[in-house]
């Protein structure tokens, strides 16, 4: 009994867990904005310093300081208003079956409780060569910015490879403008920055641009020794 046991402990310490990345990207490679968009989006600019907006109709505009981290951030907007446009800020390809992917970034509100608002999406891809691959909705979180200036949204999806019809995830910025019922003020104003993305290891983590800004390795060291 103790010789079994013995084996069983070595056994569990032997497998390695799940390696992971996590990478940081932040618009500080103008003029890269996004990798692709749905919808009525518009505008889409690697801005810095401070930006003004308009909030849409009955509303006065709105003033964004300037970018959460570093120097740049992504300005993009909702015109016509209709739909609900998405701008593209992250794509995971490479995934399998059951994968957990994390992301997060900050988006700036500064209506609490109503819009302009944001909330972060996913959707799958077929083809891992081509980003506009749609391939249905992957959901999001339920909560919006709450409306204090610039506010953290995130999310965390289990892959679904739909048996292999599914290759990746996109992260998505959705946009979410208040209702505009005389249409004289046809066009709101939007910012994002700071995008963090964690995947496994084997997947490939797309950011605009192509390259990443900031890699924290330390999460795939620590992992293999759990």
């Amino acid at each position: 009994m103790k010789k079994l046991l013995i084996l069983a402990i070595v056994v569990l310490f032997a497998t390695p867990a799940l390696a992971v990345q996590t990478l940081n990207y932040s618009w500080e490679n103008p003029p890269a904005t996004i990798l692709t968009s749905y919808g009525n989006l518009c505008c889409d600019t690697n801005v810095s310093g401070a930006q003004t907006g308009s909030q849409g109709y009955g509303n006065p505009d709105y003033t964004c300081a300037g970018a959460v981290d570093g120097t740049y951030y992504l300005h993009v907007a909702e015109e016509p208003i209709g739909g609900t446009p998405e701008a593209f800020v992250a794509w995971v390809t490479g995934l399998l079956e059951g994968d957990i992917v994390e992301a997060m970034f900050y988006g700036y509100d500064i209506t609490p409780g109503a819009s302009p608002s944001l909330r972060i999406w996913g959707g799958y891809t077929s083809d891992p060569n081509d980003v506009d691959s749609y391939h249905g909705s992957a959901g999001g979180n339920s909560d919006y910015t709450a409306g204090t200036g610039w506010d953290l949204v995130s999310h965390t999806w289990t892959f679904n490879a739909d048996g292999g019809n599914h290759d990746g995830l996109t992260i998505k910025a959705r946009l979410y403008s208040p209702s505009i019922p005389l249409r004289d003020q046809d066009h709101v104003d939007f910012w994002v920055d700071d995008v963090t993305v964690t995947a496994p290891d084997h997947a490939m983590i797309h950011f605009p641009g192509a390259v990443p800004v900031e890699v924290e390795s330390w999460t795939s060291i620590k992992a293999l020794y759990r």
